[in-house]
């Protein structure tokens, strides 16, 4: 396993648990939809459009996809007091499109917090993990030009 392996791995893990332990995986398809990639040394974290959302918010403008709104109320428990789910949906969608999300006042206004905390503290290991790699990769290389002196 290369080192930016471990490193994207350990990048999904901790976003999965901070997803978790945030409440910010109702159907567990934003989690479940992380994955990693990786260039060189350059290391890239992606998934479904959800998980940018649910860490940026969303500015107010266009309707955000009704049938997914219902599905995250479905997900979520929430049942409205009045009229249906799908009613619900569309409110919310809405609500959505006039205000964006975080909106004003909203606790997810700094949903980017526990993830920024998450990689924070993994950061050493992440670093830690990436020199031991290299230093493999160029003892590698290194024994490599030896054989090739020596042959």
């Amino acid at each position: 396993m290369q080192w930016q392996d471990k490193v994207g791995q350990t990048l999904v893990d901790s976003v999965r648990a901070t997803l978790a332990r945030t409440g910010r995986n109702a159907s567990q398809k934003t989690s479940d939809s992380l994955r990693y990639d990786y260039s060189g040394n350059e290391i890239r974290l992606w998934g479904l459009e959800t998980f940018f959302y649910t860490e940026q918010g969303r500015k107010a403008g266009a309707l955000p996809p009704v049938n997914v709104i219902l599905q995250w109320t479905i997900d979520k428990g929430i049942s409205p007091k009045d009229g249906t789910r799908v009613s619900l949906a569309w409110a919310i969608s809405k609500k959505i499109a006039a205000e964006g999300v975080p909106t004003s006042g909203s606790p997810a206004k700094n949903a980017m917090q526990p993830l920024a905390k998450t990689l924070d503290a993994i950061l050493p290991d992440l670093v830690r993990i990436a020199q031991d790699g290299i230093v493999e990769e160029v003892r590698g290389r290194v024994a490599n030009m030896v054989k090739r002196v020596n042959a």
